[in-house]
């Protein structure tokens, strides 16, 4: 009987009426019961939660709330932690980097002042490693050493056309001789002389190698490509841009002491389209 009274009461019928006063009539009337009350009640809380679940979820205004983060604002959490991980380590290198400098201008660290890499003793027995772009740069040059190579200095309107200058003061020593697997000249050496670029250009090989001491090669305009070797030092790295009689490197010092193995010139070579060329012929010593 309660149950039954309970359903009566929750199906029980109701006028809900709107008066207009000022006319004294009904202007709008419908019947209404709890039931219809309750079920009104609770589908208009799920339509207010959708519509805020969607807000919370598709716009930035979930952010917002306390506790709350999207899975984008995790990913990006977590690629801004990787990108300050990877900036802190490149400032922790400036800073080494920086501390290294100001130790050396400050005089923390003994230099010797006439040479910037040691020359290992015994030149015969060294390994070195090459860079990539080294190794690169070899593969391609001996490659075109092994097909282009002529026997005697070719003519080129190109290289005529450009004002070389003179890489070092000195006489040639040895002349340009393919024949016999000479590609250049060696110039005789003066002590504490610079080795200047014959031309602007840009650094594409420093590096020590066992067999020829300190050597650069420089890239210039034209397709050409000069080689200077068995320096005492180099002042340049591979990537910089150099200019015509601009210095790159330094000759003996006149202070060794026998217990390196050098060579008393420098050996310049000058290359075109891979063809070998004499100096001699393109510049004025």
């Amino acid at each position: 009987m309660k149950v039954k009274g309970f359903r009566n009461r929750l199906l029980r019928k109701y006028r809900l009426t709107i008066h207009n006063e000022n006319k004294l009539e009904n202007v709008l009337g419908f019947y209404i019961s709890p039931l219809w009350v309750i079920m009104s009640l609770f589908f208009s809380f799920l339509l207010v939660a959708g519509v805020l679940y969607l807000i919370v979820v598709f716009t930035p205004v979930g952010n917002l709330l306390p506790g709350y983060i999207s899975d984008r604002a995790k990913e990006e959490l977590i690629m801004n932690n990787i990108r300050i991980d990877s900036l802190t380590k490149e400032v922790e290198k400036q800073d080494r980097y920086i501390a290294n400098i100001r130790t050396l201008l400050n005089g923390g660290v003994a230099v010797d002042p006439t040479r910037s890499t040691p020359i290992p003793m015994n030149t015969d027995t060294i390994v070195t490693d090459k860079s990539i772009h080294e190794r690169e740069f070899m593969e391609k040059w001996e490659e075109r050493e092994r097909h282009n190579l002529t026997s005697q200095a070719t003519s080129v309107a190109e290289v005529q056309e450009l004002h070389l200058v003179r890489p070092t003061r000195g006489e040639i020593t040895k002349g340009f001789d393919p024949g016999s697997g000479h590609y250049g000249v060696d110039i005789a050496e003066i002590p504490g002389e610079s080795v200047m670029a014959i031309h602007d250009g840009v650094v594409v090989m420093s590096d020590f190698t066992a067999n020829e001491g300190f050597t650069i090669a420089i890239q210039h305009k034209e397709n050409m490509i000069s080689i200077y070797r068995n320096c005492y030092r180099l002042l340049k790295s591979i990537g910089d841009k150099v200019s015509g009689g601009e210095v790159i490197g330094t000759l003996s010092s006149g202070t060794d002491s026998g217990e390196t193995k050098r060579k008393d010139y420098l050996h310049l070579e000058l290359w075109h389209r891979g063809q070998a060329l004499d100096p001699s012929t393109y510049i004025a010593f």
